[in-house]
C-alpha cells in the first residue's frame, strides 16, 4: 500500500493525468498533515480498546477493507473530470487513504512490542516482519508498473492495476489479523494520561527521540528516491518499467537471503555498530547510479539492486528492532504500557517525512523545466535531468549519512534493559 501510492502515484497523476509536478507533490504531501490530527488519538484509543479480539487487532479488521478501496480509487480518477472537480476527488481518495492507513498501521506497529520481553527475540520478530515488509515494498515498486505495462501502459491499465493490487492489500491485511490471534497482548491501561503528560515521557525517552530523528532523515531521502525513480529510470537511462522491476527484483531476493545473517551480525556485533555499517554501505552503492549511462546492461542495474538490498535488510531489521527496545525503556521509565501512543508518535513522523518526498521532486520537477506533455522515455531539459540525480542520489546520500551520524548518540544497550 505504502510503495505503490510512493513509488507509482506522482509519476501517474504527472504522466497521465496531466497535472503539474508541483500540484501533485502538493496534493500528496497535504494528505499526509492528517496524520497530524489522526495518528496520536488512534494511539490512545488502541490502547484503551478493551475487546475479546484485544485491543489492537479490531482495527486490523476494519480497516483493511478501506486501505484497499482507497488505493484502487487514487488510480482510477475519471477522465472525465477536470479543474476543481478533479482535485477534490484525488483530495478524497487521499483523505480516504490517510485515515484508513493510519487505523491499520498504528495498532499494527504497536504489537511486536506486546509478543515478547527478550532483547534478541525482538530481533527475530522484527526479521519476520521485514522479510514480508520487503515482499510488499518489492510488490508496490516493482511489480505495480510492471503490471501495468503488461496491462497495456495507459492510464487505463493503471485504473486496471489499481482494484488488482486494491484487491491483495485487503487480503494481505485481513490475513494479519486472522494471523495475530494467538499473539500475546499487553492488558489494557486503565489511567486516563493526558496528551502532555504522554508528550513529556516521550521526549524523556532519549533513544526513542534520536530513533525518530533518524527515521525522518532516512525516510525523507527514501522518499525522495523512490518517488523519482521512474522518472530516471524512463528519463534518464532510457529504461522504464522493466528496470524497475530487475531492480526490484534482485534488491527483494538480496534482502529476504540476507535477514537471518543481519540477525547473527547483531548478535556478535549489537544492533548499533551493525546498523552504522548498514547506513555507509547504503550510502556508497547509491552513490554508483551516478556512473549509470543508458546504454549499460541490466545486469549493473540488477547488481545495483542486490547490494541495495543487502544493506537494506540490517538498515530495517536493527531500526525496527531498536524500536521495539525504546518501547520497552518506555516502559521501565514510566511503568505504563502505552505501546499505542508511541507507535502513532513513530507513525506519525515516518509519514510526514516520506511525504516531503512527492513535495521535494515535484518541486524540483516544475522549478527546473520538466515538461510532462513529452512521452516518458524523451529527453527531458538538463535542468530536468539534474533535478532527477539531486531526488535519486545526492537528496538519500545526505539524509542517510546525516542519520548515520545520528546513530553515534544512541544511548540505549541490552545491559540497560536486562540490568
Amino acid at each position: 500500500m505504502l510503495n505503490g501510492v510512493s513509488v507509482v502515484l506522482l509519476f501517474y497523476l504527472v504522466s497521465f493525468v496531466k497535472i503539474e509536478p508541483v500540484v501533485a507533490g502538493a496534493l500528496l504531501f497535504g494528505s499526509k498533515l492528517l496524520d497530524v490530527v489522526t495518528d496520536p488519538p488512534m494511539g490512545l484509543v488502541s490502547d484503551r480498546t478493551r475487546t475479546r479480539w484485544g485491543k489492537r487487532r479490531p482495527y486490523l479488521l476494519g480497516s483493511s477493507l478501506f486501505c484497499g478501496l482507497s488505493f484502487a480509487l487514487l488510480f482510477n480518477v475519471p477522465g472525465t473530470l477536470s479543474g476543481p472537480g478533479l482535485y477534490l476527488f484525488i483530495g478524497f481518495a487521499l483523505v480516504l487513504y490517510a485515515l484508513s492507513y493510519t487505523a491499520f498501521q498504528v495498532p499494527y506497529m504497536a504489537m511486536p512490542a506486546e509478543m515478547t520481553d527478550d532483547y534478541h527475540e525482538r530481533t527475530r520478530v522484527m526479521g519476520w516482519r521485514v522479510l514480508f515488509m520487503t515482499l510488499g515494498n518489492f510488490a508496490g515498486s516493482a511489480l505495480v508498473p510492471f503490471l501495468v505495462q503488461a496491462l497495456g501502459t495507459g492510464r487505463a491499465a493503471y485504473g486496471q492495476m489499481g482494484w488488482i493490487i486494491g484487491g491483495v492489500i485487503f487480503g494481505s491485511m485481513l490475513l494479519t489479523f486472522l494471523g495475530t490471534s494467538g499473539a500475546r497482548q499487553t492488558k489494557q491501561e486503565t489511567a486516563r494520561i493526558s496528551l502532555s503528560q504522554h508528550l513529556r515521557w516521550l521526549l524523556a525517552n532519549r533513544p526513542l527521540v534520536v530513533l525518530i530523528g533518524m527515521k525522518i532523515l532516512i525516510y525523507v531521502g527514501i522518499s525522495s528516491f523512490v518517488a523519482v525513480m521512474l522518472f530516471f529510470l524512463s528519463s534518464v537511462l532510457k529504461k522504464g518499467p522493466q528496470a524497475l522491476a530487475v531492480f526490484g527484483l534482485a534488491q527483494t531476493l538480496t534482502t529476504i537471503v540476507c535477514i537471518p545473517f543481519c540477525a547473527m551480525l547483531a548478535r556478535r556485533l549489537g544492533k548499533k555498530p551493525a546498523y552504522a555499517i548498514c547506513l555507509v554501505g547504503f550510502v556508497a552503492t547509491l552513490s554508483t547510479w551516478v556512473l549509470a549511462t543508458p546504454g549499460e546492461p541490466m545486469s549493473l542495474i540488477a547488481l545495483r539492486g542486490a547490494v541495495l538490498g543487502m544493506f537494506t535488510a540490517g538498515s530495517f531489521l536493527y531500526g525496527n528492532s531498536m524500536l521495539m527496545d525504546t518501547f520497552a525503556w518506555d516502559y521501565e521509565l514510566t511503568g505504563v504500557r502505552r505501546e499505542g501512543v508511541l507507535s502513532a508518535a513513530f507513525s506519525f513522523c515516518e509519514k510526514a517525512s516520506l511525504a516531503f518526498g512527492p513535495l521535494i521532486i515535484g518541486a524540483l520537477l516544475s522549478a527546473m523545466d520538466f515538461d510532462k506533455n513529452l512521452p516518458t522515455t524523451a529527453e527531458q531539459s538538463a535542468g530536468a535531468v539534474s533535478a532527477m540525480y539531486l531526488g535519486f542520489i545526492w537528496i538519500p546520500v545526505a539524509c542517510q549519512l546525516s542519520a548515520a551520524l545520528l546513530l553515534l548518540i544512541y544511548p540505549l544497550e541490552r545491559q540497560d534493559l536486562e540490568g
